[in-house]
């Protein structure tokens, strides 16, 4: 990703056939970084470090709307939908859908002025496949700027940067209806500004680049069916974040831009039919707006933490809008928390939602009761129930309906 325009902003890049390799690479610096001792680091221009994270959860549907939705079994609860992690109608304890292991490896040069950084996952809800989410350098021209380009998450969300890394979030998974979109990464470059004023932290991020997602998690989800393979192209990706923090108080904002274009490959779940159609080939490229806001405050014992997103699509009529407000207080080890999250749609016949009636509303609600405990400075447990109501209208699909669910995890980073 070296120019600005779509045509050249790495579409070349195959992720597939260089994840495997990136995932052996990231182990192999981790070791070397681990076993290195600080005299030859010292010694040396090139200083390398390692870390990593891990997930184990178990989740158990405690109950909800029952059917077949898309090929799954419901009552069904969705807990990343980029993922496709979902936990399902089956009995007994599902391990797959949060439970995840990731690597990180830095290389650095010239005291720290360059840099590049891998990160793979490997995830429950791939069945233990590692993704590539990280491979990017960065250079620093000076104390405040910072240039970067590869491989990065997109920042939509406040969480963007940590969604993989359990321990970071006070959650056993990230609000569904707030952090479940088709793309979660970019192949571009950017420029990370940092400075204070007047006793304020500003952290400010522009970025521009494409995405090209294979057999996208989000639709066999949220409408082509689990069988689906449905690929995602996001061009001329153009926007960035800028944060403001000072004592105990931190707002973010986020303005993203990018044409959007989504091409079904095997054939689409009919709702009608339980059967999947035949392919129905590539939809309209649309243009999308992506507005974020957060609010924070982390006063004394308490916690609070609002999330709004709202994604406009002109031309299509078709719009999302989600939020999520928290609360919690921490006592020692403990930090007990209320969520409530809500999510809002309406779409057109435009081939984005295949089969959907015209300006059908889409509505879901969830109302989170989470406790975590840390176990060390670098592990946790945590005990979480989500309760999901679907408000959307009769005709609408996939419509899973509503869900129980509770969840267990321990998170550790090393």
């Amino acid at each position: 990703m070296i120019r600005m325009d779509s045509t050249t902003i790495t579409n070349d890049f195959n992720e597939s056939d260089l994840k495997n390799n990136f995932f052996l690479a990231i182990v192999l610096m981790f070791v070397f970084a681990t076993t290195s001792s600080h005299a030859d680091e010292e010694k040396s221009s090139i200083e390398y470090s390692g870390s990593g994270f891990l997930t184990l959860a178990a989740g158990k549907m405690l109950g909800g709307t029952g059917g077949n939705v898309g090929g799954y079994l419901c009552p069904c609860f969705v807990s990343d939908y980029a993922q496709a992690a979902i936990y399902d109608g089956r009995s007994g304890l599902q391990w797959n859908p949060d439970s995840k292991l990731g690597l990180q490896g830095s290389v650095s040069f010239d005291n720290n002025r360059f840099s590049i950084t891998a990160q793979a996952v490997s995830r429950g809800a791939g069945n233990g496949a590692a993704d590539l989410e990280w491979f990017y350098g960065s250079y620093k021209l000076n104390d405040k700027v910072t240039l970067q380009a590869g491989r990065k998450r997109l920042p939509m969300f406040y969480y963007s940067d940590a969604q993989d890394i359990g321990f970071s979030l006070p959650w056993t998974h990230l609000p569904t209806w707030l952090y479940g979109w088709q793309a979660v990464n970019y192949n571009g470059i950017s420029m990370l500004y940092q400075d204070q004023f007047a006793g304020w932290q500003a952290t400010a991020d522009l970025l521009a680049g494409n995405e090209n997602r294979k057999d996208s998690g989000y639709w066999k989800v949220y409408g082509n069916g689990r069988q689906s393979i449905t690929n995602v192209n996001w061009t001329n990706i153009a926007g960035g974040d800028l944060t403001l923090s000072k004592d105990w108080f931190e707002t973010r904002l986020v303005y993203i831009q990018s044409n959007t274009q989504d091409v079904n490959v095997n054939g689409a779940w009919n709702y009608a039919t339980l059967a999947y159609d035949p392919p129905g080939g590539a939809a309209p490229v649309a243009k999308q707006q992506i507005y974020g806001l957060t609010l924070k405050a982390d006063y004394q014992h308490w916690l609070l933490h609002n999330e709004f997103i709202y994604i406009n699509h002109p031309g299509l009529t078709y719009k999302d809008f989600a939020q999520i407000m928290s609360a919690g207080y921490r006592y020692n080890q403990w930090l007990p928390m209320v969520t409530w999250g809500h999510y809002r749609g309406t779409v057109a016949m435009s081939g984005v939602l295949p089969g959907a009636p015209a300006s059908t509303p889409n509505s879901q609600q969830t109302v989170t009761l989470s406790l975590r405990y840390d176990l060390t400075t670098s592990s946790d447990l945590k005990l979480q129930y989500d309760d999901t109501s679907d408000h959307s209208d009769a005709g609408f699909a996939p419509r899973y309906g509503s869900s129980r669910l509770l969840t267990f995890a321990y998170d550790s980073v090393f």
